[in-house]
């Protein structure tokens, strides 16, 4: 039960006891709505326990801060012990301290109670839920980092299939770019198995060149038609 559902609880339980005071009942009349009262402050107690050592997930996921739930918890244990105080006055008043002693056993006992069967439980969820995270962040990590893996040595494997060989320059012509008051050069390059490429520098050609391998076929455009369509292009 979270500390404000359990406030409120306290909160009606407690009406109900003042209530039943004033119009004279009996405490034995009363003693299941003085047993929920007591349950509550047991299940504030609790949560401000936790509050003070909460899991990772809440930590991190919590949208509450720390100072709002000390704020919250201090607030909560001062009305807890005004109700405590004005029924003990009730009760002592009315019945005798011995009588107040009684309820304190009752409380006592009702406490450990919860704290051997709801509390233990809710201990246990917590820890499954806390394991059943864990496990699927980590298999989350360990399936990004494999994605990952998987994608350098996919693009290390399509680096490695590009093959280079030598090219040679055999041709090249320096060409006038509009809006550009240099001179580019368009070189060509020739490698194994009419490999050709061309680029466009503003320096001179130089006479050797990597290219990557790409054999071509003895009936493709010729160097100066290849160099006139670039040529089109760059005007």
């Amino acid at each position: 039960m979270d500390p404000i559902t359990a406030m409120a609880t306290a909160s009606a339980a407690f009406g109900t006891i003042k209530k039943g005071f004033q119009v004279g009942r009996d405490v034995e009349s009363m003693m299941s709505d003085i047993g929920r009262w007591m349950g509550a402050l047991s299940d504030l107690d609790q949560a401000a326990k936790e509050a003070k050592n909460p899991p990772i997930f809440k930590k991190l996921f919590n949208g509450k801060s720390v100072e709002q739930e000390a704020i919250e918890a201090f607030a909560n244990k001062r009305k807890a012990q005004n109700q405590r105080d004005e029924l003990k006055t009730w009760i002592e008043f009315t019945l005798g301290r011995a009588a107040w002693q009684d309820l304190i056993q009752t409380e006592a006992n009702i406490r450990k109670q919860r704290q051997e069967t709801l509390y233990k439980q809710r201990e246990r969820r917590q820890k499954f839920v806390e394991i059943v995270a864990w496990i699927i962040m980590v298999g989350l990590s360990a399936a990004l980092l494999y994605g990952f893996v998987s994608f350098l040595m996919s693009q290390q494997a399509k680096a490695d299939e590009i093959k280079w060989t030598t090219c040679r320059l055999v041709d090249y012509e320096r060409i006038k770019v509009k809006q550009n008051p240099y001179t580019e050069y368009i070189c060509t390059y020739r490698g194994a198995n009419n490999t050709i490429e061309t680029i466009t520098i503003s320096e001179f050609c130089p006479r050797q060149y990597q290219c990557v391998y790409n054999p071509r076929e003895k009936d493709e455009p010729t160097l100066k038609e290849t160099l006139k369509s670039i040529r089109k292009k760059l005007q």
